[in-house]
């Protein structure tokens, strides 16, 4: 097959709908009409003599075909894509651009205020947005720019992803002051295990990264109280005898007393994250920078 026969935004659509697993989704990510990926993926059938996708009751599945191919034809769009993209002609001082995270709420606290300041003092038309998404939904948005960035300690399955670690921080345990931890000198997991704990997550259901290390040697914390939202705990936690298992810089920010936990437990990472495509964007340049300083502050604060 001669690629001059070839309509090359063909592979854009192979590519959607592999990506996103569904003839609407790939839709949005394109940004043409469902009929017209559906008449993209009868040429696509035709071209090669496959399938392609198979229709299925959790999605569209791609055959040994697209699998065997699918990997060049993503290298193939990512050269292309950077080629094409303009780097170096964003203007921080005249540009009106909004650009839109996904920021869990401590992230919020620790960067959101540093750049918004760098961006008032030298870019004040630039709008920042930040907005919850569900981690199933993160890598559809940054493909149909519905997002720019997302932080997070997990990184998305997908090639179509770049991250980079932007945050570190390990695990105390906090307390009111006058609490009965704070009358011990070395503080055990007992000790610490015969408190009644605060979790604060917004997920219904899966382990926290604490629980899971604490299963592995036995152990299980009594949780008194659950809630969704960090901006709450400290008041909780000031004015009961709750403890919160959490991390040092949220300790230090809330001024919160804290305890060392005696355990090998994992330091909680924090990933930037975004789409391949937005790699030679100028605006994205500047903005990943921004956000990479502003966790570097928020490093050195611990």
């Amino acid at each position: 097959m001669k690629i001059s026969s070839f309509d090359l935004n063909l592979f854009v659509i192979l590519n959607a709908i592999y990506t996103e697993g569904s003839l609407t989704k790939a839709a949005e990510v394109v940004g043409i009409t469902q009929p017209a990926v559906s008449n993209a993926l009868s040429r696509l059938r035709e071209k090669f003599n496959d399938d392609l996708f198979v229709r299925t009751g959790s999605g569209m599945i791609p055959t040994q075909k697209t699998e065997n191919m699918i990997t060049d034809v993503q290298n193939a769009l990512t050269l292309i894509q950077q080629s094409v993209n303009e780097p170096d002609t964003f203007d921080p001082k005249s540009s009106k651009r909004n650009f839109k995270l996904s920021l869990g709420d401590v992230s919020e606290g620790r960067v959101l205020p540093f750049i918004m300041k760098e961006i008032y003092a030298d870019s004040k038309n630039i709008s920042v947005g930040s907005f919850a998404y569900q981690r199933s939904d993160q890598v559809h948005a940054l493909a149909t720019n519905n997002l720019d960035f997302v932080v997070d300690p997990i990184i998305p399955r997908s090639d179509e992803i770049n991250s980079e670690k932007v945050f570190e921080d390990d695990f105390v345990v906090m307390y009111r002051e006058g609490h009965d931890l704070s009358k011990i000198k070395d503080v055990s997991v007992d000790d610490i295990l015969d408190q009644k704990h605060l979790h604060v997550s917004n997920r219904r259901r899966g382990l926290h990264l604490i629980d899971t290390e604490l299963e592995k040697i036995g152990y299980r914390r009594e949780v008194a109280l659950r809630c969704q939202h960090f901006l709450i705990a400290p008041t909780i936690i000031q004015s009961t005898d709750l403890v919160l298992m959490g991390t040092r810089s949220f300790a230090n920010r809330n001024n919160l007393p804290f305890a060392e936990i005696p355990l090998d437990i994992p330091s909680m990472e924090y990933f930037l994250i975004w789409h391949k495509n937005d790699e030679g964007d100028g605006g994205h340049i500047w903005m990943k920078d921004l956000i990479v300083r502003a966790f570097k502050h928020a490093q050195r604060q611990i």
